[in-house]
């Protein structure tokens, strides 16, 4: 079974282009927020082992902007389908993209002693998280800044229909009262 990107209900191309622009505004949020914070790492790492710790705080940094980039690229592409094909494309990239962390590990316990040398785990692993923290930090404020609708649009009653759906839980108001009904 594929993943197209067309789904079961896509939107349309207005609605797809609105979704789109929402995604790409969270990665661009997302990528503000991690170097924001990996950068001033960068940096201490650099005064504090030189070359040696600047290269390994930029791989951290680097690690956590392509596994997130990979993840947004994922909703802006498939930003317009179905919600069921949306979802399994994002299952999809998780399971890939954290795969390739587990082989970049698996590779990184094999290297030789003199190899892992060379690089500064402290300095990979607090550029990393930095850069996660700025990335959802910075998320999480780009998201609270989109315009987004939080209400469902009206929808008109078909003809000859009331204006009370047929089996409605409250029959009157008199249901809704505190205290139950009045009267009966």
């Amino acid at each position: 079974m594929s993943i197209d990107a067309s789904g079961l209900a896509p939107a349309d191309a207005g609605q797809t282009a609105v979704l789109a622009g929402r995604a790409r505004r969270l990665l661009v949020g997302g990528m503000l927020g991690a170097h924001a914070l990996a950068l001033p790492v960068v940096v201490g790492a650099a005064v504090l082992d030189g070359a040696r710790g600047a290269v390994s705080a930029l791989s951290g940094l680097a690690l956590v902007v392509v596994f997130q980039v990979l993840g947004q690229a994922t909703q802006i592409r498939f930003a317009g389908a179905d919600p069921r094909v949306l979802m399994r494309a994002s299952l999809v990239s998780y399971a890939l993209r954290t795969a390739g962390l587990g082989l970049l590990l698996l590779g990184w316990v094999n290297l030789p002693a003199e190899s892992v040398a060379r690089i500064n785990p402290t300095a990979v692993a607090v550029a990393a998280a930095a850069a996660v923290l700025g990335w959802m930090l910075n998320l999480v404020r780009t998201y609270s800044k989109l315009r987004i609708p939080v209400y469902d649009e009206p929808v008109a009653p078909a003809p000859g229909a009331g204006a009370r759906p047929s089996g409605s839980v409250y029959d009157d108001a008199s249901e809704i009262t505190p205290g139950g009904r009045s009267g009966a």
